[in-house]
Protein backbone atom coordinates (compact mmCIF):
# COMPACT_ATOMS: atom_id res chain seq x y z
CA UNK A 1 0.00 0.00 0.00
CA UNK A 2 1.53 3.72 -0.79
CA UNK A 3 2.32 5.67 2.04
CA UNK A 4 0.72 9.26 1.63
CA UNK A 5 2.48 10.81 4.59
CA UNK A 6 5.64 12.68 4.30
CA UNK A 7 7.60 10.41 6.89
CA UNK A 8 10.28 8.39 5.90
CA UNK A 9 9.72 4.69 6.75
CA UNK A 10 12.17 2.21 7.87
CA UNK A 11 10.66 -0.73 5.96
CA UNK A 12 11.65 0.41 2.49
CA UNK A 13 13.98 -1.92 0.60
CA UNK A 14 17.28 -1.87 0.57
CA UNK A 15 18.17 -0.23 -2.50
CA UNK A 16 16.03 2.92 -1.82
CA UNK A 17 17.80 3.61 1.58
CA UNK A 18 21.30 3.03 -0.15
CA UNK A 19 20.01 5.96 -2.70
CA UNK A 20 18.10 7.85 -0.06
CA UNK A 21 15.38 7.50 -1.60
CA UNK A 22 11.21 7.48 -0.64
CA UNK A 23 10.29 3.74 -1.14
CA UNK A 24 6.80 2.62 -1.42
CA UNK A 25 6.85 -0.59 0.12
CA UNK A 26 5.23 -2.48 -2.68
CA UNK A 27 6.59 -6.02 -3.02
CA UNK A 28 8.50 -8.24 -4.31
CA UNK A 29 9.35 -5.49 -6.00
CA UNK A 30 9.02 -1.71 -5.14
CA UNK A 31 7.76 1.07 -7.99
CA UNK A 32 11.33 3.25 -7.83
CA UNK A 33 13.81 -0.26 -8.16
CA UNK A 34 11.09 -1.03 -11.10
CA UNK A 35 11.37 2.51 -12.61
CA UNK A 36 15.45 1.87 -12.44
CA UNK A 37 15.89 -0.90 -13.22
CA UNK A 38 17.01 -1.91 -10.08
CA UNK A 39 17.32 -5.12 -8.02
CA UNK A 40 14.74 -4.66 -5.89
CA UNK A 41 16.28 -6.27 -2.37
CA UNK A 42 14.54 -6.35 1.23
CA UNK A 43 16.13 -6.78 4.75
CA UNK A 44 15.17 -9.62 6.54
CA UNK A 45 12.41 -9.63 9.32
CA UNK A 46 13.04 -10.52 12.28
CA UNK A 47 13.65 -14.03 13.31
CA UNK A 48 10.61 -15.77 13.78
CA UNK A 49 9.99 -18.07 16.59
CA UNK A 50 11.44 -21.55 16.92
CA UNK A 51 9.48 -24.04 14.64
CA UNK A 52 7.15 -21.79 13.25
CA UNK A 53 6.82 -22.84 10.03
CA UNK A 54 8.90 -23.51 6.88
CA UNK A 55 10.84 -20.55 6.35
CA UNK A 56 12.52 -20.51 9.31
CA UNK A 57 13.28 -24.36 9.54
CA UNK A 58 15.28 -23.94 6.03
CA UNK A 59 17.11 -20.87 7.48
CA UNK A 60 18.33 -23.28 10.36
CA UNK A 61 19.57 -26.27 8.30
CA UNK A 62 21.15 -23.31 5.64
CA UNK A 63 22.71 -21.78 8.41
CA UNK A 64 24.06 -25.22 10.06
CA UNK A 65 25.30 -26.31 6.47
CA UNK A 66 26.71 -22.71 5.78
CA UNK A 67 29.97 -22.05 3.41
CA UNK A 68 30.82 -19.62 1.37
CA UNK A 69 29.23 -19.50 -1.92
CA UNK A 70 29.48 -17.23 -4.78
CA UNK A 71 25.68 -17.37 -5.25
CA UNK A 72 25.13 -15.52 -1.76
CA UNK A 73 23.40 -12.87 -3.51
CA UNK A 74 20.36 -15.62 -4.54
CA UNK A 75 19.81 -15.51 -0.88
CA UNK A 76 19.37 -11.67 -0.64
CA UNK A 77 17.28 -11.60 -3.62
CA UNK A 78 14.81 -14.12 -2.19
CA UNK A 79 14.64 -12.27 1.38
CA UNK A 80 11.95 -10.15 0.01
CA UNK A 81 9.78 -13.45 0.46
CA UNK A 82 10.75 -14.58 4.03
CA UNK A 83 8.51 -12.35 5.93
CA UNK A 84 5.15 -14.28 3.95
CA UNK A 85 2.58 -16.96 5.89
CA UNK A 86 4.72 -19.88 4.33
CA UNK A 87 3.20 -23.13 5.08
CA UNK A 88 3.60 -24.79 8.83
CA UNK A 89 5.44 -27.14 9.24
CA UNK A 90 5.60 -28.74 5.60
CA UNK A 91 9.27 -29.90 6.26
CA UNK A 92 9.78 -31.39 9.48
CA UNK A 93 12.64 -30.35 11.25
CA UNK A 94 13.99 -33.81 11.50
CA UNK A 95 15.41 -33.61 7.50
CA UNK A 96 18.96 -32.51 8.88
CA UNK A 97 20.84 -31.72 6.06
CA UNK A 98 18.37 -32.80 3.52
CA UNK A 99 19.82 -35.29 1.46
CA UNK A 100 17.43 -36.39 -2.05
CA UNK A 101 18.56 -39.62 -3.48
CA UNK A 102 20.16 -39.08 -6.68
CA UNK A 103 21.03 -36.36 -6.71
CA UNK A 104 25.13 -35.80 -7.10
CA UNK A 105 25.13 -33.58 -4.25
CA UNK A 106 23.47 -33.02 -1.05
CA UNK A 107 23.84 -30.23 2.09
CA UNK A 108 24.11 -27.24 1.37
CA UNK A 109 24.06 -26.43 -2.61
CA UNK A 110 20.46 -28.63 -2.17
CA UNK A 111 18.84 -26.30 0.63
CA UNK A 112 19.89 -23.48 -1.31
CA UNK A 113 17.71 -24.83 -4.32
CA UNK A 114 14.53 -25.97 -2.34
CA UNK A 115 14.94 -22.15 -0.09
CA UNK A 116 14.79 -20.60 -3.34
CA UNK A 117 11.87 -22.67 -4.35
CA UNK A 118 9.67 -22.00 -1.27
CA UNK A 119 10.69 -18.19 -0.81
CA UNK A 120 10.29 -17.26 -4.74
CA UNK A 121 9.90 -20.08 -7.67
CA UNK A 122 6.47 -20.70 -6.16
CA UNK A 123 5.16 -17.46 -5.87
CA UNK A 124 6.93 -16.73 -9.24
CA UNK A 125 4.53 -19.27 -11.24
CA UNK A 126 0.74 -18.75 -9.47
CA UNK A 127 -1.44 -16.50 -8.89
CA UNK A 128 -2.25 -18.52 -5.63
CA UNK A 129 0.56 -17.07 -3.00
CA UNK A 130 2.26 -18.79 0.44
CA UNK A 131 -0.11 -21.08 1.86
CA UNK A 132 -2.59 -20.88 -0.52
CA UNK A 133 -0.03 -21.68 -3.35
CA UNK A 134 -0.67 -25.71 -4.25
CA UNK A 135 3.28 -25.60 -5.26
CA UNK A 136 3.88 -25.60 -1.41
CA UNK A 137 1.09 -27.17 0.20
CA UNK A 138 0.10 -29.77 -2.42
CA UNK A 139 3.58 -30.72 -4.39
CA UNK A 140 6.52 -30.12 -1.94
CA UNK A 141 4.57 -32.53 1.13
CA UNK A 142 4.33 -35.28 -1.85
CA UNK A 143 7.62 -34.48 -3.39
CA UNK A 144 9.64 -35.27 0.16
CA UNK A 145 8.56 -38.73 -0.16
CA UNK A 146 9.29 -38.76 -4.00
CA UNK A 147 12.94 -38.73 -5.60
CA UNK A 148 11.22 -37.61 -9.35
CA UNK A 149 9.18 -34.82 -7.86
CA UNK A 150 11.93 -33.90 -5.73
CA UNK A 151 14.26 -33.57 -8.73
CA UNK A 152 12.06 -32.00 -10.69
CA UNK A 153 11.30 -29.51 -7.80
CA UNK A 154 15.08 -29.04 -7.75
CA UNK A 155 15.84 -28.34 -11.42
CA UNK A 156 12.70 -26.15 -11.65
CA UNK A 157 14.23 -24.05 -9.13
CA UNK A 158 17.68 -24.33 -10.41
CA UNK A 159 16.75 -23.02 -13.94
CA UNK A 160 14.71 -19.96 -12.29
CA UNK A 161 17.73 -18.71 -10.25
CA UNK A 162 19.97 -18.81 -13.01
CA UNK A 163 17.40 -16.91 -15.08
CA UNK A 164 17.77 -14.52 -12.05
CA UNK A 165 21.47 -14.70 -11.48
CA UNK A 166 23.61 -15.69 -14.78
CA UNK A 167 26.28 -15.94 -12.36
CA UNK A 168 25.29 -18.81 -10.17
CA UNK A 169 27.80 -20.86 -8.96
CA UNK A 170 28.93 -24.14 -10.79
CA UNK A 171 28.36 -26.04 -8.17
CA UNK A 172 24.11 -25.13 -7.85
CA UNK A 173 24.42 -25.47 -11.54
CA UNK A 174 25.62 -28.49 -11.81
CA UNK A 175 23.03 -29.94 -9.05
CA UNK A 176 19.95 -28.14 -11.53
CA UNK A 177 21.04 -30.21 -14.60
CA UNK A 178 21.98 -33.12 -12.57
CA UNK A 179 18.28 -33.13 -11.24
CA UNK A 180 17.17 -32.37 -14.26
CA UNK A 181 18.70 -35.53 -16.11
CA UNK A 182 17.59 -37.87 -13.02
CA UNK A 183 14.37 -36.51 -13.25
CA UNK A 184 14.38 -37.56 -16.97
CA UNK A 185 15.96 -41.02 -16.52
CA UNK A 186 13.45 -41.17 -13.83
CA UNK A 187 10.48 -40.34 -15.43
CA UNK A 188 10.85 -42.56 -18.44
CA UNK A 189 11.32 -45.62 -16.05
CA UNK A 190 7.58 -44.41 -14.66
CA UNK A 191 6.06 -44.04 -17.80
CA UNK A 192 5.18 -48.09 -18.38
CA UNK A 193 3.68 -48.03 -15.04
CA UNK A 194 1.50 -44.77 -15.58
CA UNK A 195 -0.18 -46.57 -18.60
CA UNK A 196 -0.15 -49.79 -17.28
CA UNK A 197 -3.70 -50.94 -16.67
CA UNK A 198 -2.91 -52.96 -13.57
CA UNK A 199 -1.44 -50.46 -11.57
CA UNK A 200 -3.02 -47.30 -9.48
CA UNK A 201 -4.11 -44.17 -11.75
CA UNK A 202 -2.29 -42.10 -9.35
CA UNK A 203 0.87 -43.22 -11.19
CA UNK A 204 -0.75 -41.61 -14.16
CA UNK A 205 -1.69 -38.20 -12.24
CA UNK A 206 2.01 -38.61 -11.07
CA UNK A 207 4.03 -38.49 -14.72
CA UNK A 208 1.39 -35.80 -15.57
CA UNK A 209 1.93 -33.42 -13.23
CA UNK A 210 6.17 -34.03 -13.04
CA UNK A 211 5.65 -33.53 -17.15
CA UNK A 212 3.80 -30.18 -16.86
CA UNK A 213 6.69 -28.97 -13.96
CA UNK A 214 9.11 -29.55 -17.06
CA UNK A 215 6.81 -27.67 -19.05
CA UNK A 216 7.41 -25.15 -16.59
CA UNK A 217 11.04 -25.29 -16.81
CA UNK A 218 11.18 -25.18 -20.40
CA UNK A 219 9.21 -21.78 -20.32
CA UNK A 220 10.88 -20.44 -17.16
CA UNK A 221 14.27 -21.05 -19.66
CA UNK A 222 12.17 -19.72 -22.96
CA UNK A 223 14.92 -21.01 -25.14
CA UNK A 224 14.04 -24.44 -26.36
CA UNK A 225 10.56 -24.50 -28.03
CA UNK A 226 10.83 -28.16 -29.30
CA UNK A 227 11.00 -29.56 -25.41
CA UNK A 228 7.91 -27.57 -24.52
CA UNK A 229 6.10 -28.92 -27.66
CA UNK A 230 7.57 -32.90 -26.48
CA UNK A 231 6.36 -32.13 -22.81
CA UNK A 232 3.20 -30.99 -24.06
CA UNK A 233 2.44 -33.92 -26.20
CA UNK A 234 3.51 -36.09 -23.87
CA UNK A 235 0.76 -34.42 -20.96
CA UNK A 236 -2.15 -34.70 -24.05
CA UNK A 237 -1.53 -38.65 -24.02
CA UNK A 238 -1.44 -38.81 -19.91
CA UNK A 239 -4.45 -36.34 -19.53
CA UNK A 240 -6.46 -38.66 -22.55
CA UNK A 241 -5.15 -42.05 -20.30
CA UNK A 242 -6.46 -40.66 -17.07
CA UNK A 243 -9.63 -38.85 -18.36
CA UNK A 244 -10.86 -42.59 -19.89
CA UNK A 245 -9.67 -44.28 -16.70
CA UNK A 246 -12.71 -45.36 -14.01
CA UNK A 247 -10.33 -45.43 -10.91
CA UNK A 248 -10.49 -42.72 -8.81
CA UNK A 249 -7.50 -41.07 -7.27
CA UNK A 250 -6.26 -41.09 -3.94
CA UNK A 251 -5.36 -37.72 -3.99
CA UNK A 252 -7.83 -35.14 -5.63
CA UNK A 253 -5.79 -31.82 -4.99
CA UNK A 254 -3.26 -33.53 -7.24
CA UNK A 255 -6.23 -33.64 -9.76
CA UNK A 256 -7.25 -30.35 -9.69
CA UNK A 257 -3.87 -29.22 -9.42
CA UNK A 258 -2.32 -30.79 -12.54
CA UNK A 259 -5.22 -30.46 -14.45
CA UNK A 260 -5.15 -26.39 -14.00
CA UNK A 261 -1.67 -26.57 -15.27
CA UNK A 262 -2.67 -28.95 -18.36
CA UNK A 263 -5.70 -26.36 -19.15
CA UNK A 264 -3.24 -23.20 -19.03
CA UNK A 265 -0.17 -24.77 -20.61
CA UNK A 266 -2.49 -26.93 -23.70
CA UNK A 267 -4.63 -23.85 -24.46
CA UNK A 268 -1.53 -21.22 -25.16
CA UNK A 269 0.10 -23.78 -26.73
CA UNK A 270 -2.58 -24.56 -28.85
CA UNK A 271 -1.21 -21.76 -31.38
CA UNK A 272 2.16 -23.76 -31.34
CA UNK A 273 1.56 -25.60 -34.13
CA UNK A 274 0.76 -25.75 -38.24
CA UNK A 275 -1.89 -28.26 -37.60
CA UNK A 276 -5.14 -28.68 -36.36
CA UNK A 277 -4.61 -27.69 -32.10
CA UNK A 278 -5.70 -30.42 -29.68
CA UNK A 279 -8.36 -29.95 -27.74
CA UNK A 280 -8.51 -30.12 -24.11
CA UNK A 281 -9.43 -32.48 -22.24
CA UNK A 282 -10.71 -33.05 -18.69
CA UNK A 283 -11.23 -36.16 -16.31
CA UNK A 284 -14.54 -37.02 -15.23
CA UNK A 285 -13.24 -36.12 -11.45
CA UNK A 286 -12.84 -32.25 -12.16
CA UNK A 287 -15.18 -29.99 -12.02
CA UNK A 288 -15.66 -26.32 -10.93
CA UNK A 289 -18.14 -25.49 -8.23
CA UNK A 290 -18.50 -21.68 -7.78
CA UNK A 291 -19.64 -22.30 -4.40
CA UNK A 292 -16.89 -24.19 -3.23
CA UNK A 293 -13.90 -24.37 -5.91
CA UNK A 294 -11.08 -26.44 -5.08
CA UNK A 295 -8.13 -24.72 -3.76
CA UNK A 296 -5.74 -26.30 -6.56
CA UNK A 297 -8.18 -24.92 -8.82
CA UNK A 298 -6.91 -21.23 -10.30
CA UNK A 299 -2.98 -21.87 -10.04
CA UNK A 300 -2.44 -20.52 -13.69
CA UNK A 301 -5.75 -20.23 -15.09
CA UNK A 302 -7.25 -17.38 -12.52
CA UNK A 303 -10.89 -17.49 -13.13
CA UNK A 304 -10.62 -17.98 -17.11
CA UNK A 305 -11.04 -21.40 -17.38
CA UNK A 306 -13.64 -21.56 -19.76
CA UNK A 307 -11.72 -18.83 -21.87
CA UNK A 308 -8.89 -21.05 -21.42
CA UNK A 309 -10.91 -23.74 -23.25
CA UNK A 310 -12.32 -21.75 -26.11
CA UNK A 311 -8.26 -20.76 -27.31
CA UNK A 312 -7.80 -24.18 -29.14
CA UNK A 313 -11.04 -23.47 -31.08
CA UNK A 314 -9.74 -19.99 -32.38
CA UNK A 315 -6.94 -21.88 -33.17
CA UNK A 316 -8.66 -24.40 -34.81
CA UNK A 317 -10.67 -21.74 -37.00
CA UNK A 318 -7.66 -19.22 -37.55
CA UNK A 319 -5.74 -22.22 -39.03
CA UNK A 320 -8.84 -23.74 -40.81
CA UNK A 321 -8.89 -20.18 -42.57
CA UNK A 322 -5.61 -20.44 -43.31
CA UNK A 323 -5.60 -23.58 -44.94
CA UNK A 324 -8.43 -23.19 -46.91
CA UNK A 325 -6.16 -20.71 -49.30
CA UNK A 326 -4.32 -24.10 -50.45
CA UNK A 327 -7.15 -26.83 -50.00
CA UNK A 328 -10.72 -25.03 -50.56
CA UNK A 329 -13.03 -27.41 -48.16
CA UNK A 330 -15.11 -24.74 -46.90
CA UNK A 331 -17.26 -21.90 -47.38
CA UNK A 332 -16.88 -17.95 -46.75
CA UNK A 333 -20.25 -18.48 -44.81
CA UNK A 334 -19.04 -21.72 -43.10
CA UNK A 335 -16.47 -19.57 -41.78
CA UNK A 336 -18.51 -16.22 -41.06
CA UNK A 337 -20.81 -18.67 -38.88
CA UNK A 338 -18.33 -20.34 -36.87
CA UNK A 339 -16.76 -17.02 -35.82
CA UNK A 340 -20.04 -15.27 -35.08
CA UNK A 341 -20.76 -17.94 -33.02
CA UNK A 342 -17.26 -18.55 -31.22
CA UNK A 343 -16.80 -14.98 -30.57
CA UNK A 344 -20.44 -14.87 -28.68
CA UNK A 345 -19.15 -17.42 -26.34
CA UNK A 346 -16.34 -15.25 -25.87
CA UNK A 347 -17.90 -12.34 -25.17
CA UNK A 348 -20.62 -13.71 -23.12
CA UNK A 349 -18.29 -15.31 -20.70
CA UNK A 350 -18.53 -13.75 -17.21
CA UNK A 351 -16.11 -14.20 -14.51
CA UNK A 352 -16.30 -16.46 -10.98
CA UNK A 353 -14.33 -14.19 -9.01
CA UNK A 354 -14.29 -11.32 -7.27
CA UNK A 355 -10.89 -10.64 -7.08
CA UNK A 356 -10.19 -7.13 -9.13
CA UNK A 357 -6.77 -8.34 -10.31
CA UNK A 358 -7.75 -12.11 -11.16
CA UNK A 359 -10.80 -10.38 -13.18
CA UNK A 360 -8.88 -8.11 -15.00
CA UNK A 361 -6.22 -10.45 -16.55
CA UNK A 362 -8.97 -12.80 -17.28
CA UNK A 363 -10.02 -9.90 -19.59
CA UNK A 364 -7.33 -9.34 -20.44
CA UNK A 365 -7.15 -13.09 -22.45
CA UNK A 366 -11.11 -12.27 -23.38
CA UNK A 367 -9.64 -9.54 -25.59
CA UNK A 368 -7.00 -11.21 -26.88
CA UNK A 369 -8.84 -13.82 -27.83
CA UNK A 370 -11.07 -11.60 -29.75
CA UNK A 371 -8.64 -9.52 -31.23
CA UNK A 372 -7.20 -12.57 -32.98
CA UNK A 373 -10.57 -13.69 -34.28
CA UNK A 374 -11.60 -9.78 -35.41
CA UNK A 375 -8.76 -8.95 -37.07
CA UNK A 376 -9.54 -11.79 -39.54
CA UNK A 377 -13.22 -12.11 -39.74
CA UNK A 378 -14.72 -8.91 -38.81
CA UNK A 379 -16.31 -6.68 -41.12
CA UNK A 380 -14.43 -3.94 -39.96
CA UNK A 381 -11.54 -2.95 -40.96
CA UNK A 382 -8.19 -4.40 -39.88
CA UNK A 383 -7.13 -1.14 -38.74
CA UNK A 384 -10.16 -0.31 -36.56
CA UNK A 385 -10.21 -3.43 -34.68
CA UNK A 386 -6.69 -2.90 -33.99
CA UNK A 387 -6.77 0.73 -32.58
CA UNK A 388 -10.17 -0.09 -30.61
CA UNK A 389 -8.57 -3.44 -28.94
CA UNK A 390 -5.29 -1.21 -27.87
CA UNK A 391 -8.21 1.25 -26.22
CA UNK A 392 -9.05 -1.65 -24.12
CA UNK A 393 -6.09 -2.98 -23.92
CA UNK A 394 -4.76 0.36 -22.31
CA UNK A 395 -7.62 0.44 -19.49
CA UNK A 396 -6.87 -3.19 -18.09
CA UNK A 397 -2.98 -2.89 -18.63
CA UNK A 398 -3.33 0.73 -16.02
CA UNK A 399 -5.07 -1.48 -13.40
CA UNK A 400 -3.17 -4.73 -13.26
CA UNK A 401 0.05 -3.88 -12.11
CA UNK A 402 2.90 -6.08 -13.38
CA UNK A 403 3.90 -7.05 -9.60
CA UNK A 404 0.64 -8.82 -9.15
CA UNK A 405 1.00 -12.17 -8.57
CA UNK A 406 -1.58 -13.06 -11.64
CA UNK A 407 0.44 -10.69 -14.17
CA UNK A 408 2.75 -14.09 -14.37
CA UNK A 409 0.55 -15.23 -16.35
CA UNK A 410 -0.21 -12.38 -18.59
CA UNK A 411 2.73 -12.45 -21.25
CA UNK A 412 0.68 -14.31 -23.67
CA UNK A 413 -1.87 -11.73 -24.18
CA UNK A 414 0.10 -8.84 -24.17
CA UNK A 415 2.40 -10.40 -26.38
CA UNK A 416 -0.89 -11.09 -29.06
CA UNK A 417 -1.01 -7.68 -28.64
CA UNK A 418 2.13 -6.96 -29.81
CA UNK A 419 1.98 -8.35 -32.48
CA UNK A 420 -0.62 -6.00 -33.97
CA UNK A 421 0.64 -3.07 -32.67
CA UNK A 422 1.00 -0.29 -35.61
CA UNK A 423 2.01 2.98 -33.90
CA UNK A 424 4.78 4.07 -31.42
CA UNK A 425 2.44 4.30 -28.63
CA UNK A 426 0.91 0.92 -28.98
CA UNK A 427 4.39 -0.82 -28.97
CA UNK A 428 5.49 1.01 -26.28
CA UNK A 429 2.47 0.08 -24.23
CA UNK A 430 3.21 -3.49 -24.26
CA UNK A 431 7.13 -3.51 -24.74
CA UNK A 432 6.90 -1.52 -21.27
CA UNK A 433 4.67 -4.12 -20.12
CA UNK A 434 6.97 -6.90 -20.66
CA UNK A 435 9.94 -5.66 -19.77
CA UNK A 436 8.30 -4.80 -16.09
CA UNK A 437 7.20 -8.70 -16.27
CA UNK A 438 10.48 -9.86 -16.94
CA UNK A 439 12.24 -7.55 -14.01
CA UNK A 440 9.43 -9.53 -11.33
CA UNK A 441 9.24 -13.36 -12.43
CA UNK A 442 12.61 -13.62 -14.31
CA UNK A 443 11.14 -15.78 -16.90
CA UNK A 444 12.94 -16.67 -19.98
CA UNK A 445 9.89 -16.68 -21.92
CA UNK A 446 8.73 -13.13 -21.11
CA UNK A 447 11.92 -12.02 -22.42
CA UNK A 448 12.32 -14.14 -25.36
CA UNK A 449 8.35 -12.99 -26.22
CA UNK A 450 9.41 -9.01 -25.79
CA UNK A 451 12.89 -10.09 -27.87
CA UNK A 452 10.42 -11.81 -30.75
CA UNK A 453 8.20 -8.23 -30.67
CA UNK A 454 11.35 -6.37 -30.98
CA UNK A 455 12.00 -8.09 -34.24
CA UNK A 456 8.98 -7.83 -35.79
CA UNK A 457 8.65 -4.83 -35.26
CA UNK A 458 11.96 -3.92 -36.71
CA UNK A 459 11.48 -6.05 -39.96
CA UNK A 460 10.33 -4.04 -43.37
CA UNK A 461 6.71 -4.44 -44.35
CA UNK A 462 6.11 -7.87 -46.13
CA UNK A 463 9.25 -9.31 -44.85
CA UNK A 464 9.04 -12.67 -42.83
CA UNK A 465 10.22 -12.61 -39.78
CA UNK A 466 11.96 -16.30 -38.70
CA UNK A 467 10.23 -16.63 -35.21
CA UNK A 468 9.54 -19.37 -32.93
CA UNK A 469 5.92 -17.82 -32.34
CA UNK A 470 4.84 -17.88 -35.94
CA UNK A 471 4.44 -21.09 -37.92
CA UNK A 472 4.16 -18.68 -40.91
CA UNK A 473 3.17 -15.23 -41.29
CA UNK A 474 -0.69 -15.66 -40.40
CA UNK A 475 -0.22 -18.16 -37.33
CA UNK A 476 1.25 -17.39 -34.03
CA UNK A 477 3.18 -19.27 -32.20
CA UNK A 478 3.51 -18.43 -28.47
CA UNK A 479 5.27 -20.89 -26.27
CA UNK A 480 4.26 -19.29 -22.61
Amino acid sequence: MLRTNGARSRLGCLSCRRRKKKCDEVKPTCAACLRNDLRCVWPDPSPPAKGSGVGSTLQQQAASNATPVPASNAWALASSSAHRNLPVATIPASLSPLSVPGSVLAGAETWRLLDHYLKDTANRLTCLQDSANPFLHTLLPVALGDELLMNTILALSGVHLMQRLPELNSDLQSLTWSSYTIALKQLRIALPAAFDQGSSVDAAWRALLVVLIFYLLEATRGNDPKAMQSHLEGAHHLMAYVKNSNITPTQPSIVSFATDLYIYNAALASFTTNCPPTSIMLPSTWTISSSAPSPEIGVLCGCAHELFTLAPMVSALLWEESSQVSSPTSSDQTFTNKYHDLRAQIEEWKPRSEQEELVLCAQLYQQSLLLLLDSRFARESSQECIDQAFQGLESLLSQLPPTSPIATTATWPVFVFGVYAQNPHQKELTRTYLRDLVRVFGMGVMEAALNQLEEVWAAEPGQIVPSRFFTNEHELLMLC
